[in-house]
């Protein structure tokens, strides 16, 4: 890491602010900047990485709600889990002062936008530091749309133990972000929980479904307009449907025509990524169950949609064949261990999207 685009509070006793939007941090995800350079975060799964050497910075968040938590790093050492309080937070980073060579640092945004927004405000330079050029991201680049299971809710809620809290989710531990690992690739998870193609888990219409809120920097701002030029994916991975049949199975026209105009606004927006329409490892597989059911009407749906782009001569798509992860005795969503297989069988479709 080069020091020559540093900032350095050495020859000052006072520490300086360098804001969210500053070069020498960089964010992976979707955030909304503001105007006084400090970054909202809504999304699960957003990246906060800076470097530094000499004495640590503190970093400075403000919280809506005492569910904002983030997965803390340093230096490549496994991470904690950090919990912002609702209000202004200061963090003192626990790593200590950093050698010549220096640290580098990342925050990775657990939680989603229901249990909160967490703005960044920047880091609070010391006297004795000296932020330096964070390593870049991968080239490589990946998106995620989906539901609560997209967003690793309950992802840590292992039996024996049953905790319901927002402690138990983590977006890093979510099938999406083990694929970017994996195939050394950016991510964005444009995730919700509760959320659908056209209804929630409820059958509700009008909380804010899949489409709505892939328009969005912040998921429930409809003001927080996304550039879709400023990210530009080279495979989009779809992982809707759950929500869609929680209640009932949907009128059959209406939900293909509501995913189609959806894969089109899609395909309108990233004309050059390939897409995956997968199925939800939430639903059953045993012959004759309503969850079967469920299953079987959302792949006809994913079958149909494939074949009607293909006529069109959109070749660039491909189906994800996803089987059932039980969760635990505790909850039906997928564990840490079961975002694993998930990941294993959606890698198939993307290399074959891509050649990676």
């Amino acid at each position: 890491m080069a020091a020559s685009a540093s900032v350095s509070a050495a020859d000052s006793s006072e520490a300086t602010l360098v804001a969210a939007r500053d070069p020498l941090v960089a964010i992976m995800g979707r955030v909304a900047f503001a105007a006084d350079g400090s970054a909202r975060m809504g999304f699960p799964g957003s990246v906060i990485r800076f470097a530094y050497r000499g004495a640590a910075p503190t970093l400075r968040f403000s919280a809506t709600s005492d569910d904002c938590l983030f997965n803390l790093a340093v230096h490549g050492w496994d991470p904690a889990a950090i919990r912002l309080k609702t209000g202004e937070n200061a963090i003192e980073l626990p790593s200590g002062p950093a050698p010549e060579s220096g640290y580098v640092v990342e925050l990775t945004r657990r939680t989603e936008a229901w249990q909160g927004i967490a703005t960044f405000r920047g880091l609070e330079v010391p006297a004795g530091c000296t932020l330096l050029p964070p390593p870049a991201w991968p080239t490589r680049k990946l998106m995620f749309i989906g539901d609560s299971m997209t967003c690793g809710q309950y992802a840590e809620r292992l039996a024996p133990d049953n905790d319901a809290t927002a402690r138990t989710s983590n977006a890093a531990r979510a099938f999406g972000m083990i694929l970017g690992r994996r195939l050394g690739a950016q991510v964005h998870l444009v995730s919700y929980g509760g959320r659908g193609v056209m209804r929630d888990w409820e059958g509700k219409t009008d909380t804010g479904t899949a489409p709505e809120f892939f328009e969005r920097a912040l998921p429930d701002d409809p003001a927080s307009r996304w550039d879709h030029a400023s990210y530009q994916p080279d495979v989009v991975v779809i992982c809707l449907g759950q929500n869609d049949l929680n209640q009932g199975l949907p009128n059959e026209g209406a939900f293909l025509k509501a995913y189609a105009d959806f894969v089109a606004r899609i395909r309108e927006v990233y004309p050059r990524a390939g897409i995956v329409l997968a199925e939800s490892a939430m639903h059953g597989e045993e012959p004759g169950s309503d969850d079967a059911k469920r299953r079987d009407f959302l792949r006809a749906t994913i079958e149909s949609l494939i074949v009607r782009r293909g006529a069109a001569g959109d070749t660039r798509i491909a189906f994800a064949p996803v089987h059932k992860a039980p969760g635990t005795v505790h909850d039906s969503h997928p564990v840490a261990f079961q975002h694993e297989q998930i990941a294993e069988q959606l890698v198939g479709p993307i290399r074959q999207l891509t050649g990676w």
